[in-house]
């Protein structure tokens, strides 16, 4: 074997090297690939694409046991090896501001490596003739409308009329030709093999969609190159996003996927296929699938949509709010630092004293459990009451407080005299818890202003009276004791 025959198997060696740092490879290649494998599936089935932490540790507990097995591993939680999923790239971990914790998802990577152990664990073969009839068909439909001269293309449109004529005749003489129950079943099954490959294209397509945006933001910061073009061109309202490779690719599909004619054509096929004989050879799964081939795609396209429309808002923000030039300026002072650093390396040692000192920033860390959550349901303990320090109000005082404030002293002369009639004497909170204070504290004023006058204080007592203002908060304060004895005259 010559040195340039090994030429291609170095290069395929170096490609695999870094394809084996992917998740994909790791994913397969690990000690508990087949419980790991396992868990995602069933915590992630079909229609579940994205969790919230809690609900995401709570199904991965359900299947801990998988996990714990005679090694001397050191035994984890649930929540650690979510963690430990998240770093080795098999979950994506997002931060939603529709969701109230952060969210986790199956990466692209996991995806695939789901996808490659359920295609062995089938055992369905892929070169079949209706997959190779689909490839044709394609090719067919490819040439036809890429053809630029008019007279084949139109010899092309000739000859399907003629195979479309000879089938109306046919049918008209009622021959009517269809594959075998196998065959058509075969056909269907490759058709919903594509379409279920397609849930983990959206998952792509975020990732690609990112990737752009990265790329996009590190163009803008580069001292040179065409950052220039692409500020005039964001400036100006350009979607750099969806003018990318991607976002074309993406933009198309979605634009088919909402086309309300062409969804009702589609739904109205599936209801032709589901209700053929060779349909009820399918699994009940299989049968779901089909009726929901369209209604599932929705939900996933959708969240590419909203991915690429926050993307798109960001990076216009990024260049609008020249936030852009502080990146710009951080950017070029850790660029002549790092040559500074670069041209004393050979001459200064790193071992060497550096002549400064900096104070680092502390933080303070405690556990989560020391935190008092709070519940929203709790109205929590009352607030603390008010207390005023007792001052003493003499007659005067008392007089022009019921002179400017209108207190309805007839009404209180009146409470006094009939508490009085029946128990032959009274104190203000007697008055008080029979005849509540109308006007509130008004009342109170003015039951002390006739204390004053008519009734006879016992020196060194005191009483506790309660009343409420309008709106019905209550009060209490407490005042000397005053004991009426005789019928206060009518004021």
């Amino acid at each position: 074997m010559t040195p340039s025959d090994s030429r291609p198997a170095a290069s395929r060696k170096a490609a695999y090297e870094q394809l084996r740092r992917r998740s994909t490879w790791r994913l397969l290649s690990a000690t508990k690939a087949p419980a790991v494998i396992a868990i995602l599936q069933s915590v992630f089935p079909a229609g579940s694409r994205r969790l919230p932490r809690s609900e995401l540790i709570a199904r991965v507990e359900a299947h801990l046991d998988l996990l714990h097995d005679e090694s001397r591993e050191q035994v984890r939680s649930a929540s650690e090896y979510c963690d430990v999923w998240v770093r080795e790239g098999y979950l994506t971990r997002r931060d939603d501001p529709r969701w109230s914790e952060t969210t986790f998802e199956p990466s692209p990577d996991t995806v695939e490596a789901i996808g490659f152990i359920a295609s062995l664990e089938e055992h369905r073969p892929t070169t079949t003739e209706s997959r190779l009839q689909l490839v044709v068909q394609q090719f067919e439909r490819l040439a036809v409308e890429t053809e630029g001269d008019a007279q084949r293309r139109l010899r092309d449109l000739q000859r399907e009329r003629e195979r479309i004529e000879r089938e109306i005749r046919e049918l008209s003489e009622g021959e009517v030709k269809l594959p075998s129950a196998g065959t058509s079943l075969d056909r269907l099954r490759d058709i919903l093999q594509i379409a279920s490959e397609l849930s983990g294209d959206f998952l792509q397509y975020r990732e690609d969609l990112r990737a752009v945006d990265l790329h996009l933001r590190e163009q803008i910061l580069a001292p040179d190159g065409s950052r220039g073009e692409i500020l005039e061109q964001l400036l100006a309202g350009d979607d750099l996003l969806g003018q990318s490779q991607v976002g074309r690719t993406f933009t198309a599909f979605f634009r088919m996927l909402n086309d309300p004619r062409q969804n009702q054509q589609a739904q109205e096929v599936i209801d032709r296929l589901l209700a053929r004989d060779f349909a009820r050879e399918l699994s009940t799964a299989e049968r779901e699938k089909l009726a929901n081939v369209f209604s599932d795609l929705y939900e996933p396209a959708q969240e590419v949509l909203d991915v690429k429309t926050e993307l798109y808002r960001s990076l216009s923000r990024f260049v609008r709010s020249q936030d852009f030039k502080q990146h710009r300026v951080l950017a070029d002072l850790l660029q002549e630092a790092q040559h500074l650093a670069l041209a004393q390396k050979d001459t200064v040692s790193h071992r060497t004293p550096f002549p400064l000192e900096l104070d680092l920033s502390r933080i303070r860390v405690t556990s989560v459990s020391q935190h008092q959550l709070k519940d929203p349901t709790d109205p929590g303990a009352p607030a603390p009451a008010e207390v005023y320090d007792a001052t003493t109000l003499s007659v005067k005082v008392l007089s022009d407080l019921v002179r400017s404030n209108d207190i309805d002293t007839v009404e209180l002369t009146g409470n006094v005299n009939s508490v009085l009639a029946d128990r032959g004497q009274a104190t203000v909170a007697d008055v008080l818890r029979e005849y509540p204070a109308s006007q509130g504290l008004a009342s109170v004023i003015g039951l002390m202003f006739l204390a004053t006058q008519f009734a006879q204080r016992r020196e060194g007592d005191s009483e506790l009276i309660g009343w409420e203002d309008a709106s019905g908060t209550p009060y209490a304060a407490r005042i000397p004791a005053f004991f009426f004895l005789d019928v206060v005259p009518a004021q």
